[in-house]
């Protein structure tokens, strides 16, 4: 009785003591951080974030690894190589109902060949009338603008084989007042993996939003100024802010019950 006390108290003791390592391990490995510095509350191009199809946004963007046809040049370009001949979808939106906003979208896709196929989307999102302010009429009541963003996507997918599929969009970016503006661009690449003894089981990553910083230009944002008598014109230099990039990865399992 009493050597297997002494062997139960020896098995335990080397188990604390590698217990205790392994955690000593875990305290010393310090913060990683990871992105860019710059974008941290303060990226732009916020409207590159808001999907505008119903299926996709209802699954809160969760369609990395599953969205197929034009809807796919949103989460995933690389799902636009499933378009089997042609598509054409057309979307409006009353967003944030009661601010007046409203965002239409419209989509193609077409394939071309063999494994290619090309795509177009367009998205608008507009503001309705905003009341004009400044120093003397902080609550407005001297006339109305309007603010207008657009952003064109052509895309361009391929089938590299049964289990790989990848894809490419070019993105044009425009938001403007009557007196600012601000134009630029940026690309989303995409692949998919496919696998599986009936093809249900999905991987994939897509690179979304990712270009060089853009900046605001324009009339608006220089004043005009009176001092000891003359007229003077300061323009006021906007600083370049960087675009929402996103890394999105994701997996898909089909249930098929049949």
């Amino acid at each position: 009785m009493f050597k297997f006390k002494h062997t139960e108290i020896m098995f335990n003791s080397k188990y604390i003591i590698k217990a205790t390592a392994v955690l000593a391990t875990a305290l010393m490995v310090t913060s990683a951080y990871a992105g860019n510095p710059d974008r941290a509350g303060s990226a732009g191009g916020i409207q590159l974030l808001i999907n505008p199809w119903a299926k996709g946004s209802g699954l809160a963007n969760a369609g990395t690894a599953s969205m197929t046809g034009a809807e796919a040049m949103y989460s995933n370009v690389a799902g636009l190589a499933f378009t089997r001949k042609t598509e054409v979808m057309f979307t409006h939106t009353n967003y944030l109902v009661g601010a007046d906003l409203s965002m239409n979208a419209f989509g193609f896709s077409q394939k071309v060949g063999e494994s290619g196929v090309v795509g177009l989307t367009v998205n608008t999102l507009s503001f309705g009338d905003v009341e004009v302010t400044n120093e003397n009429a902080p609550d407005g009541g001297i006339g109305t603008y309007n603010l207008g963003y657009t952003n064109i996507g052509v895309s361009y997918a391929k089938v590299f084989s049964n289990s790989i599929y990848g894809g490419l969009t070019l993105r044009l970016i425009s938001e403007s007042t009557s007196q600012v503006n601000m134009q630029g661009a940026c690309f989303d690449a995409g692949i998919r993996y496919v696998t599986g003894k009936r093809e249900n089981v999905r991987f994939g990553i897509a690179l979304r939003n990712v270009g060089p910083p853009i900046s605001y230009s324009g009339d608006g944002i220089s004043k005009e100024v009176q001092q000891n008598g003359n007229n003077y014109t300061f323009l006021q230099r906007a600083d370049k802010f960087e675009l929402p990039s996103l890394l999105n990865i994701g997996a898909a399992y089909d249930f098929l019950f049949i």
